[in-house]
């Protein structure tokens, strides 16, 4: 969520993301698993701030020294997006943890205000297993990797923040590829315009912005993909727009920001989906793109298929690089 006088509120993916975004500083809730022994966050330190240098916590930075569950944490966070980016997007970011009731990481918002400034809310008997399973800081992090956009388009800061999330999370090793598929076979479907949406930069709707964002990614990614023989794909683009400045530092258009995307990929999807999308509602057949795809679900569970027609693309969209 884009806010006045140049700072930046970013949500997370959950219902609650509009209802904190409309409250001005009301939290936003998240799961919360059964609590386990106490986070070592003294009852003093309400709020701890603390320096990242590429991501990871410096030495020093904070006015108590940093659990082990606390650097564990941020360490895995920044792992998966320098998984997915190749690098950290900010070589400066403050972290500001606000200690809560209750366990769990419970909400997370960001700022571009005098550099990037990270806020997460943490309740006060989480375990380190909550920790480890967290994906709310991976999500924030993701939104220091692309400028600032127009209002009406913030369904690209939230839905690629939505739709890497989870993709760089499986490519750093943090969760099983079948996981990322079923959560998106289940929840794609929000993204779908409804009777009466319009194009993406027209329908602001907590829908569209998240999973409709998202939606835009997945299909914009198969798509460089089968065009480029699966030699490239929409992690290309990200990381050229990072490579080219783009950074959430810095105020570009969303054309600017599109075009970087194609050059490194050599075909102009992004910007031809977006001429698609942008004013017009898009239906996408998610049924037969799972099927393409090589996704079955079963209950809740999903059963990849190697013997699909996009098998290659599922599986090279969450396979961590090689040449990294």
């Amino acid at each position: 969520m884009l806010a006045s006088r140049g700072i930046v509120r970013l949500g997370v993916i959950t219902l609650a993301a509009a209802l904190g975004a409309c409250g001005g500083g009301a939290g936003l809730n998240a799961p919360r698993p059964n609590a386990g022994q106490e986070l070592p966050l003294p009852d003093a330190e309400r709020k701890v701030e603390l320096r990242l240098d590429n991501g990871l916590i410096e030495p020093g930075s904070a006015s108590i020294a940093v659990q082990p569950e606390i650097d564990s944490w941020v360490r895995q966070e920044t792992d998966a997006i320098n998984a997915y980016y190749g690098r950290f997007p900010a070589k400066h970011t403050r972290l500001l943890i606000e200690r809560l009731e209750g366990s769990g990481v419970r909400w997370a918002r960001t700022f571009a205000f005098s550099g990037p400034f990270v806020r997460v809310g943490l309740g006060g008997m989480t375990s380190p297993s909550e920790l480890a399973s967290d994906w709310m800081l991976t999500h924030e992090f993701i939104h220091l990797a692309l400028p600032q956009f127009a209002d009406a388009h913030d369904w690209l800061q939230e839905g690629a923040a939505t739709y890497v999330e989870p993709v760089a999370r499986a490519q750093a090793g943090l969760l099983p590829p079948e996981r990322v598929w079923a959560a998106f076979v289940r929840d794609m479907p929000q993204g779908l315009p409804g009777a009466r949406d319009r194009g993406l930069d027209f329908t602001p709707t907590w829908g569209r912005i998240y999973w409709g964002g998202a939606l835009f990614c997945l299909v914009a990614d198969v798509e460089i993909r089968k065009r480029t023989d699966n030699r490239f794909g929409l992690q290309d683009a990200l990381r050229a727009i990072l490579a080219d400045g783009g950074t959430l530092d810095r105020h570009w258009s969303i054309a600017d920001a599109l075009r970087s995307g194609d050059r490194a990929t050599g075909v102009n999807v992004l910007m031809e989906t977006y001429d698609q999308w942008r004013a017009k509602p898009v239906k996408v057949d998610l049924a037969a793109l799972w099927r393409e795809l090589g996704i079955d679900m079963q209950g809740r569970r999903a059963v990849l298929r190697d013997d699909a027609p996009l098998a290659e693309i599922r599986r090279a969209i969450t396979t961590a690089r090689v040449d990294d």
